[in-house]
Parts: C-alpha cells; sequence; structure tokens
C-alpha cells in the first residue's frame, strides 16, 4: 500500500544516538518477521525479505526517532544477517574514521541488542557488514560509480582493520 507518512528524511548518513539506533534495528527485525511466512520467502528457502538498503536515508523520522521504513526498490528474499550487516554499516557510519574502533564495536552491540535475535552478534553483524560494503563497492564499480565505490571500498578496508581483526584475530577467511 502507497501512503504518505509525515515527517523527515535524511539527505546523507551521519551520527545518531544509541536510542536512534536501537529504534532502527527494532524496526528492521520488525520488518522481517512480518515477512518469514511470505510466498516468496517460504518457497524459496529464504529467511526473510530484505530491504536491501535500510538506511537512515530511507527511514522517516517523527520527532527525531526512526518511525518507518520506505524506499523498496530493492526488497528480496534473503538472509536476515545480510540485511542486517548493511543497516548496521550504515546506521553507525561504519568506516568513518571519525569514530573509534572501540566506539564503533559499541555501537554494533547497540545495534545486535536492538535487533534482538540471538545469532546476531556483533561479531557476525561486523563480518556481514564488511560483506556488505565489499559488495557496494564492486557492483558501484561495475555500474561506473567511482566516487560511491571507493568510498564503500575505503570503509570496507576500515572495517577490516579495526573492527574484524580485532573482534576475529586469527582471521575470517
Amino acid at each position: 500500500m502507497l501512503s504518505f507518512i509525515p515527517g523527515s528524511v535524511p539527505d546523507d548518513l551521519g551520527y545518531y544516538t544509541d536510542a536512534q539506533i536501537r529504534m532502527a534495528a527494532a524496526l528492521l527485525r520488525g520488518f522481517h518477521d512480518a515477512t518469514t511466512t511470505m510466498p516468496s520467502v517460504r518457497e524459496g528457502g529464504f529467511e526473510v525479505v530484505c530491504h536491501n538498503d535500510w538506511a537512515p536515508t530511507n527511514t522517516v523520522f517523527q520527532a527525531d526517532e526512526p518511525s518507518a521504513m520506505i524506499d523498496f526498490d530493492t526488497a528480496r528474499p534473503g538472509e536476515r544477517l545480510w540485511d542486517a550487516g548493511y543497516s548496521a554499516f550504515t546506521w553507525l557510519d561504519l568506516g568513518n574514521d571519525d569514530y573509534s574502533a572501540d566506539e564503533q564495536i559499541r555501537r554494533l552491540d547497540v545495534f545486535a541488542h536492538g535487533y534482538g535475535w540471538p545469532e546476531c552478534t556483533v561479531a557476525r553483524l561486523a563480518v556481514y557488514a564488511l560483506a556488505r560494503q565489499t559488495a557496494l563497492a564492486a557492483s558501484t564499480r561495475a555500474r561506473g560509480k567511482s566516487e560511491i565505490a571507493d568510498w564503500a571500498a575505503g570503509c570496507a578496508d576500515w572495517t577490516a582493520l579495526n573492527i574484524v581483526e580485532r573482534l576475529l584475530p586469527t582471521g575470517y577467511s
């Protein structure tokens, strides 16, 4: 159903409070849970429908709180953590060196707890965020969008060196 949702939508990524991150993760979890019985999910052997672009820029905020998801043009059946990894990447601005590794690990924990699913651990979320950053870099480069590709690749490098290596010091290959 198409309808208007009053509120504001950010133009770009930025800093979001712990409460906003928790609410965003909970909205994603609610969306995922609502899709588990859809025929395309069940018959395809998938977990959920993934939004695939759940970012602040696809969020309606009301009273400074994330209140609705918008822009479902990339939605497809898939895996919860594939979607949660991308969402954590965008909501935390993961890869932005304005935030320390310790702070981003702490914020990953806030997101994981907000999502509230036992399989959504900080380490798994970080690995999936890195996979999504790498996939975004590759797909945008293939489409000739070098500026976005370079940004995503830089975020992936930062995440690999500062987050994933700390959480999984023996490697993640």
